[in-house]
């Protein structure tokens, strides 16, 4: 029965290519632009392993996995992870395997600089990325590039890290060496990887640095982050776009919060100012036409600072120059969207004594879950038509979009989040909406931050009690290679309305 429904989605497959071949075909809705990008994403501490070879510093998560190994959820820490720094062949291997046309990596800043400055540049390391970059593209992939995915040199962060405004330039110099050193074959960069994520759970100690400053150290982050990445791009289009003609976009993660009782007006208004402090702190300065943080998270910030005894705002402010250097200093964004989540309205707040990130917006997240477990792909959807309602977005690229589960190779319900997912996708190009890419988080299992080993979102599994690390297909690989190779979202792979394996 198997080999026969695998044999019927083949064939279906084929019908419906030939179909769209003919410009008249309503089924052509069904099919992604012949330029579209199917990639998946990874991250260097996350997979790389190799942690103190040829040269590479010390990076904050490696400094907090080994000097408080507690804080991860099994001990663990990416010393060796998927070891992909040596099995890099390997990993595009599986992205030719799957398909795909692009494949999203990230560089380690103390691989290339191992005391975070650009007094010594490690050759070593630009020799591993040139050489990831040049299988990449001998094997036809694209090169998606993230400049920073969380990798502080732990040199900078003695220096005071992301709260200190030096490391603007401190991130323009890397990203220069970055440019001048793979920027001749790399023509899709991504500055940062969610500045609204690390700089959150970095200063209220759960990812690193490890630092409980929650409500002051997370703000200083994100404006020195916003300023990092803008001050990158005016560099690159003054010294690098004539001749590399590259384009230059950051990554935000995307929250969409539900309140957990829809018929509270307090909970619902919550809800919206929720969305400003987790997303829009970073898009309104960027995408916005006035520029500048929400007026709305402005002012309430200030306003709790005063009832704190604060002389001023916990939330920095910009100057007109600084308003007018973020604005627009993006070519694209990077959507990294997983799921909607419900929040609840905190009760017996004490603003006067408290400070947090959390206390300010007012709302957390609760224990209730939506149907499907966490597969909610018309919060994606939302997110996506809000944000292009109310921004100046030029263009768009789905950068991560994944499910985790404790592992396993028959994970139906990973191929049924990316199957529904890449159908939601496929609806808003049809809408209109100037979306270029997707791609799957993630290529493998990894070292995922505070959980450790614990949560598997990888379509390939990774055996990590073998020293060679090996990698295995799950079922939701199946799935991905069938729409990446067709660029059709077909139902021929739903049986009962459910994807099924085949």
């Amino acid at each position: 029965m198997k080999k026969f429904v695998k044999s019927m989605v083949i064939l279906m497959t084929i019908v419906n290519i030939e179909v769209c071949r003919g410009v008249e075909s309503d089924d052509c809705e069904n099919r992604f632009p012949d330029d579209f990008i199917f990639g998946s994403s990874t991250s260097s501490y996350q997979i790389e392993g190799a942690w103190n070879v040829d040269n590479k510093g010390e990076s904050i998560w490696d400094r907090m996995t080994h000097s408080n190994p507690s804080r991860i959820a099994d001990g663990s820490n990416g010393d060796i992870a998927d070891n992909s720094y040596y099995l890099y062949k390997t990993d595009i291997d599986l992205i030719k395997q799957i398909g795909a046309n692009a494949y999203r990596i990230s560089i380690s800043w103390p691989r290339i600089l191992p005391n975070g400055l650009i007094d010594y540049i490690n050759v070593e390391g630009i020799e591993y990325y040139n050489n990831v970059i040049n299988e990449m593209l001998s094997r036809n992939v694209t090169p998606f590039v993230t400049i920073y995915h969380w990798e502080l040199p732990q040199k900078l962060q003695d220096l005071g890290g992301w709260e200190n405004p030096k490391i603007v330039d401190w991130f323009v110099d890397y990203a220069r060496v970055v440019f001048n050193e793979f920027g001749d074959r790399v023509k899709h960069w991504m500055t940062l990887n969610e500045p609204n994520i690390f700089c959150i759970l970095g200063y209220n100690g759960i990812f690193a640095p490890g630092l409980n400053k929650s409500g002051q150290g997370d703000y200083a982050c994100g404006h020195n982050a916003l300023l990092a990445h803008a001050k990158t791009y005016r560099m690159y289009q003054e010294e690098f776009y004539e001749k590399q003609k590259g384009t230059v976009g950051i990554v935000v993660a995307i929250s969409w919060p539900v309140p957990e009782n829809p018929d509270d007006p307090e909970e619902v208004a919550g809800a919206e100012m929720s969305k400003n402090f987790w997303n829009y702190w970073i898009l309104h300065p960027l995408f916005s036409s006035e520029g500048d943080y929400p007026k709305s998270m402005k002012d309430r910030i200030a306003n709790y600072s005063s009832i704190q005894g604060f002389s001023s705002s916990r939330l920095p402010e910009f100057t007109t120059g600084q308003i007018e250097l973020v604005k627009k200093s993006a070519d694209f964004l990077g959507v990294n969207f997983y799921s909607a989540r419900f929040e609840k309205k905190l009760t017996n707040y004490d603003v006067k004594n408290t400070v947090s990130f959390y206390g300010d917006i007012g709302m957390i997240s609760t224990s209730k879950t939506f149907p499907k477990d966490r597969c909610t792909p018309w919060a994606m959807s939302d997110a996506i038509k809000t944000m292009n309602e109310e921004l100046m977005i030029p263009k768009m690229l789905i950068t991560e979009n994944g499910i985790y589960d404790h592992g396993g190779l028959n994970d139906v319900n990973r191929a049924e989040y990316y199957y529904l997912h890449l159908n939601e996708t496929l609806k808003l190009l049809n809408e209109g909406f100037n979306i270029r890419g997707y791609f799957a988080w993630s290529l493998l299992d990894n070292f995922e931050w505070s959980d450790g080993y614990t949560q598997k979102y990888g379509i390939f599994s990774i055996d990590y009690t073998d020293p060679e690390r090996t990698r295995t297909p799950k079922f939701s690989s199946e799935i991905i290679t069938e729409i990446f190779k067709t660029k059709i979202v077909s139902d021929t792979f739903l049986i009962n309305g459910k994807v099924t394996p085949i």
